[in-house]
């Protein structure tokens, strides 16, 4: 016998295989519960099923004293055993995946700022070495530590680069514009002071260089036992691609009000545009401009204009909507009204079935209705149900990596692990259907100057209506409560 004969005959022996599934049965197990998502009883019952597996391949495997019959049995306990192990080491590889989902989402704890040089889309400007020589312009006023390391860090790279002070963002845009500086070096958070009087300016525009500055940010949690205590997080959706945990305008804003026992979620959604007091600023502006002072600060505006305390707050952005929607494959909505979207794609009045790219054009378009951003906000918390009812259905089990890959990088949360898969196990357990709310607060569109971050700008805003906010206010005050709301 040859000795790569001899080394397949050692392999192929039942107690070699029978070996190789308890070692994939012990793989299984252990990352069953390093997750912690099965409820104990469920946990026990898996234990014994794949105890009992490997009991039963071992008497189907084991020699016995018939040698024909035992042979044919052997063969067949060795198949069977091969194709367990595949399917255990298969499950395993979904339980690692889930693992590692729920730790890179939660205990958020970073803050990314990107300031970039910023050219026109037309222009020669390619790379940052075709600007030697050149003087570009810069705020320094708004992030004066941050603009000075950023400043550092690009002349390291062209230290032939000059800069140029300038007072007013919108200033910077009409230079850019006009031909006056070949490029601005700007926060990306602060675009919107740049589309003061160029909307398409993101679109008009490329970056060539971005300097990022990584933060950690201090835990704001309100820890509770999410299983059992009512809790509230804020979901802010930020104006951005790329990375969820770069500081950008807020302008998804939404309170996910949660009541375990009652399984109730209100959903209140506050328009972009409103009109409230700034935490950082202690003036008002608009409520997509506090994201520009970082989560807390948009979380900190919150509570006090609501009087809540917020336990915890997700992050997503434009990317997360895109990629989480395909990975599902498709989502089903409703539309009020029938609309085209502001790049041409039409949405019919009833049910439509969207892609990811689809559901971005949905949740942003505010142009084509009579409420504007009103309208805007409801259509937000319609994509979020429709993505919410397609994760809970049984088709998750076939786009299972797909979303896992998904969400991961697009979405992340400072709740611990721990209360992500207590969740889990609450519903594997009771398998409760929830209760779904939908509340928005509304308002009136109005153009003025005056703002926080843009005093001298004449912006939209959009100043509260005092009822509603009172009815959204003592609306997540009864899910609290536990009281049902309508």
């Amino acid at each position: 016998m040859s000795k790569k004969e001899n080394i397949i005959q050692k392999v192929t022996q039942w107690r070699v295989i029978l070996g190789i599934q308890v070692i994939a049965s012990l793989i299984l197990i252990g990352l069953l519960f390093k997750l912690g998502a099965l409820p104990m009883l469920y946990a026990i019952i898996v234990i014994i099923l794949v105890a009992l597996l490997n009991v039963g391949i071992f008497f189907l495997m084991k020699p016995s004293k018939n040698k024909k019959k035992g042979k044919v049995r052997t063969v067949i306990g060795k198949f069977v055993s091969i194709l367990l192990s595949v399917l255990l080491l298969v499950g395993s590889l979904y339980i690692a995946q889930g693992n590692s989902l729920i730790d890179a989402i939660t205990g958020a704890n970073t803050e990314i700022t990107r300031i970039s040089v910023v050219v026109m889309k037309d222009s020669k400007y390619k790379k940052l070495s075709d600007l030697k020589g050149e003087t570009i312009e810069v705020n320094t006023s708004a992030e004066t530590d941050k603009m000075k390391e950023a400043i550092e860090g690009l002349q390291k790279e062209e230290s032939s680069i000059k800069t140029k002070e300038v007072a007013e963002f919108a200033t910077m845009a009409d230079d850019l514009y006009s031909g006056k500086t070949k490029a601005i070096y700007v926060n990306e958070a602060y675009y919107a002071m740049l589309e003061t009087n160029h909307e398409n300016f993101k679109y008009d525009t490329d970056v060539i260089y971005t300097y990022k500055i990584e933060e950690k940010t201090k835990d704001i949690s309100k820890n509770v036992n999410v299983t059992k205590d009512p809790f509230v997080v804020y979901i802010s959706g930020i104006d951005t691609y790329g990375s969820v945990s770069t500081v950008s305008r807020s302008d998804v804003n939404m309170i996910l009000t949660v009541n375990p026992k009652t399984k109730q979620i209100l959903m209140t959604s506050i328009p972009r545009d409103y009109y409230v007091t700034l935490a950082n600023k202690g003036k008002k502006d608009k409520l997509t401009h506090s994201g520009l002072g970082g989560i807390e600060n948009t979380v900190k505006t919150m509570e006090n204009f609501m009087g809540i305390d917020i336990n915890y707050y997700g992050r997503v952005n434009f990317t997360s909507v895109i990629e989480i929607v395909d990975a599902l494959g498709g989502i089903n909505i409703d539309s009020t009204v029938a609309f085209t979207g502001y790049d041409g794609t039409s949405f019919k009045k009833g049910t439509n079935h969207i892609t990811g790219k689809q559901a971005l054009e949905f949740s942003r378009e505010r142009h084509a209705f009579g409420g504007g951003d009103n309208e805007r906000v409801h259509n937000q918390q319609v994509v979020m149900a429709g993505m919410i009812k397609k994760m809970i259905s049984p088709s998750i089990i076939t786009n299972y990596s797909s979303v896992l890959s998904s969400i991961n990088g697009s979405f992340e949360t400072n709740m611990e692990s721990g209360d992500i898969t207590g969740l889990l196990q609450m519903q594997i357990s009771d398998m409760a259907s929830w209760t779904i709310v939908q509340k928005q607060l509304t308002g009136t569109g109005k153009t003025m100057t005056g703002g926080a971050y843009m005093p001298n700008n004449k912006l939209y805003y959009m100043i509260p209506n005092e009822a509603s906010v009172a009815e959204n206010k003592q609306a997540i005050q009864n899910v609290l409560a536990g009281k049902p709301v309508s």
